[in-house]
């Protein structure tokens, strides 16, 4: 596949944003062993009516680790400590650590969002109508590599019917919802 070429700052960007009385986290911080051979996966979820409702889920799968940060291949067996920390509550940003981690381009790690509880006035203009629906269309998961760079569009997949978003990801960074 191509690179992608599609890299904005924020100021050019329309983030989601959480829905007016949208449900607290359950977590704002969550972590995980992924170990290099196994299938794990994570979740940062809303605690909803005494429930708990998935806002992102995290899948390695048995081949995605490559290397650690510091480039030392992963071996099979090996594990790494994962964080997912939510770090803009406005703009709904997840931060993955440990930066640099890398994972397989053939069999990459891959990240779900639902965005059923954001705001569903997606360009902000006070109203729910076509304008929404269209942006909703051009929505896609965006990666940031460090606070203050710029974020770059990863291909991604909507279900629309379950408001969910999916990428497949092969380094740690900032990770959010925009179009």
């Amino acid at each position: 596949t191509a690179p992608n070429t599609d890299t904005r700052p924020a100021s050019e960007l329309t983030f989601l944003r959480p829905a007016p009385g949208a449900p607290q986290f359950a977590d704002t911080t969550v972590q995980f062993y992924a170990k290099r051979g196994e299938d794990r996966e994570i979740r940062i979820r809303y605690a909803v009516a005494g429930d708990l409702e998935e806002f992102v889920r995290f899948r390695v799968r048995p081949e995605a680790l490559v290397a650690y940060p510091d480039g030392r291949p992963i071996a099979v067996g090996d594990s790494v400590l994962i964080t997912l920390r939510i770090v803009d509550f406005a703009r709904l940003i997840v931060e993955f650590q440990p930066t640099g981690l890398r994972f397989s381009t053939e069999r990459p790690a891959e990240l779900k969002f639902k965005y059923n509880h954001t705001n569903p006035d997606l360009d902000g203009d006070g109203d729910v109508d076509a304008d929404d629906a269209h942006a909703e269309t051009l929505l896609a998961i965006w990666r940031q590599e460090a606070p203050g760079q710029p974020w770059v569009r990863l291909s991604s997949s909507i279900e629309f019917d379950i408001d969910e978003i999916e990428a497949e990801i092969t380094t740690f960074s900032g990770y959010a919802l925009a179009y």
